[in-house]
């Protein structure tokens, strides 16, 4: 009997002792946390968070350059905080228990793989709420992809990357944390640092740039903001400025024959043989100065060439003018404007790191991989030398 006894115990302590069985084990102990100690929470956070963005983003993204940039960094906001959230005390909450374990024999590598395994799939989980939610409100993803067969998956793993890699970042803040307090005073910094250093909505001065490639926050607005093709829409800020300039007064000086070279000019030139009275019609004038006026069924070129032989012997003369940006913008027509000054700032806007190929995407991608392998092996590092801490 006492040989049995032997035998059973032998096996208990051998059972468990690789690197594979430690894993299972300790998985199905972060599962047990997240049905008994409510991490189970975060998963309709995550659905609330996407909805307010999406509220927030969904007449804007995918339309014109600002909506793309404004939801690529909402998005990636949206990712770091489920990802750095999902993981900031899972290793310091039970800090003492580790220590106890890895002295008993515990392969911090199989602790750390572990949670990596369970992490991933509760950023699957995340990523997977947050696009349906997305996709409910109403927000404008195209259907066909540019890496995948749709656009949904394109984004949604750019998403999965971006959570990932702020979840080991966590998990690292953690293992080197001694108290759940000390985590959660940190994690504020952190998120600050990656969301002011985007380098994305925030302008940085020159000395600070190269902070930026030290963050994710860089690079997943960088992919996302790609495949929601910012380069190839058009930039709305400056004509919206420009509108609601319409009643704004110019005033200035020139000469008689100044104003000659302009109507002479290719400003007017698609006008020449439109009626008079038709082009005050365009102008909403015609109730003042259209049929009635003596010159109406004269041609816009007719009245310039008039125009231009009896003002010949005038041409120095100094005259004021006084008009307003609307009536400049209806001389030259309105949809003419705003086209020209749309793609003029939108040519000033483009940016190479937002170029929507599969090979900046793919570029983009492996770079967030990096930084979520980067940090899980800090962990382990750090974990394995968790026996010296004497706190």
């Amino acid at each position: 009997m006492a040989e049995q006894n032997a035998v059973k115990h032998r096996f208990r302590r051998v059972r468990h002792r690789g690197r594979g069985g430690q894993i299972l084990i300790y998985l199905g102990k972060q599962l047990r946390f997240f049905i008994n100690e409510s991490d189970w929470k975060v998963l309709p956070m995550s659905a609330v968070i996407a909805a307010l963005v999406s509220m927030v983003i969904r007449n804007k993204f995918f339309v014109n350059m600002e909506g793309c940039l404004i939801g690529a960094f909402a998005l990636c906001c949206v990712a770091i905080w489920n990802g750095c959230f999902n993981s900031i005390q899972s290793v310091c909450r039970e800090r003492p228990i580790i220590k106890r374990e890895h002295r008993s024999g515990m392969h911090v590598s199989s602790y750390v793989a572990a949670h990596m395994i369970y992490q991933f799939l509760l950023c699957v989980a995340q990523t997977g709420l947050t696009m349906y939610v997305m996709r409910i409100l109403g927000v404008p993803i195209p259907l066909n992809g540019f890496v995948t067969p749709f656009m949904i998956i394109d984004i949604g793993i750019s998403m999965l990357l971006i959570t990932y890699a702020a979840d080991m970042m966590s998990l690292f803040i953690s293992s080197i944390s001694h108290t759940t307090t000390g985590a959660m005073t940190v994690m504020p910094f952190v998120l600050i640092f990656q969301l002011v250093f985007s380098g994305g909505i925030i302008p940085l001065p020159a000395w600070s740039q190269s902070l930026s490639d030290l963050t994710i926050s860089n690079y997943g607005i960088r992919v996302i903001a790609a495949q929601s093709g910012y380069n190839e829409q058009p930039m709305v800020t400056g004509w919206n400025t420009l509108r609601s300039m319409r009643d704004m007064e110019l005033g200035g000086t020139t000469t008689i024959g100044e104003i000659v070279q302009y109507l002479e000019g290719p400003t007017l030139d698609s006008y020449r043989d439109t009626r008079i009275s038709d082009f005050l019609d365009q102008m909403q004038a015609s109730e003042e100065a259209g049929p009635q006026s003596p010159v109406g069924d004269m041609t816009i070129g007719e009245l310039i060439d008039v125009f231009s032989l009896s003002a010949e012997e005038y041409k120095d003369q100094i005259v004021t003018v006084r008009t307003t940006v609307g009536k400049l913008i209806d001389l030259i027509g309105e949809e003419k404007v705003k086209t020209l000054v749309e793609q003029k700032t939108a040519e000033a806007a483009f940016k190479p790191q937002y170029d929507r190929d599969v090979e900046n995407i793919a570029e983009n991608w492996i770079i967030l991989w990096f930084f979520t392998v980067f940090f899980a092996v800090l962990s382990t590092i750090v974990l394995e030398l968790i026996d010296r801490d004497k706190r």
